[in-house]
């Protein structure tokens, strides 16, 4: 069934409620759970996750017509890639280390037609707060909305380019773009950041988007042959 990963499936749809909490891990920890054809970012040593907390709405492959729409919330690990010698040595990309969400069906659709890793969690959610659950790991967070916070430039553009997927199937590395009309993440506080899926992280930055987003994801591109 693996040639189903293969199918170029052309999605749009909305995002709503956009959280995005980020947090340094050290290099090691990760490196060997990515596959070799990737490199992860390097920050001094340290790399970069972008937890991502979304409801995605009006999900649809372009073939279909909007009412044939599922919807979904997803919580993903989004480690940072260093894909520079593919984009104008502007590194925008990421790989999926771990995708969460509640419903069994998504989960086994996305092992079907992604290589995205989507795992079946407890979440539970608020406005400001959410707790995660797989087994005996938990990633639980809690911001203040109301906040101005300023988590630095840097930070802020780094998060900011995000815009593509990379993944590894079989001898090929592969890519998809994510076209949105606008991306304002807005920074604010988080005064809780707790988990024991890894041992080393340490909270960097989060941000919120106030706006439903319009955007869409498109099918994979084959950047790379492996050797």
């Amino acid at each position: 069934m693996a040639f189903l990963k293969n199918i170029p499936i052309h999605y749009k749809g909305e995002l709503h409620n956009i959280r995005l909490i980020n947090f340094w891990i050290d290099k090691k920890e990760v490196s060997e759970f990515v596959p070799e054809q990737l490199k992860v970012r390097d920050f001094n040593g340290r790399a970069l996750i972008s937890m991502v907390n979304v409801e995605l709405k009006k999900m649809h492959p372009t073939f279909l017509p909007e009412a044939a729409h599922f919807e979904y919330r997803h919580v993903a690990f989004r480690l940072l890639l260093d894909d520079s010698e593919f984009n104008g040595k502007v590194p925008k990309g990421i790989y999926f280390f771990r995708s969460f969400t509640d419903k069994t069906h998504i989960v086994l659709g996305g092992k079907l037609l992604t290589n995205y890793n989507l795992e079946k969690a407890e979440i539970n959610c608020l406005d400001r707060m959410m707790e995660l659950k797989r087994g005996e790991k938990y990633f639980n967070y809690a911001l203040d909305l109301e906040s101005t916070a300023n988590h630095g430039k840097e930070q802020f553009e780094t998060i900011g380019n995000i815009d593509r997927a990379y993944s590894v199937s079989g001898e090929k590395v592969k890519m998809i773009r994510i076209l949105r009309e606008k991306w304002p993440i807005r920074p604010v506080n988080c005064y809780l950041m707790e988990t024991n899926f890894f041992k080393t992280a340490a909270f960097a930055s989060a941000y919120v988007v106030d706006e439903t987003i319009h955007y869409q994801w498109l099918s994979a591109t084959t950047i790379q042959q492996c050797a």
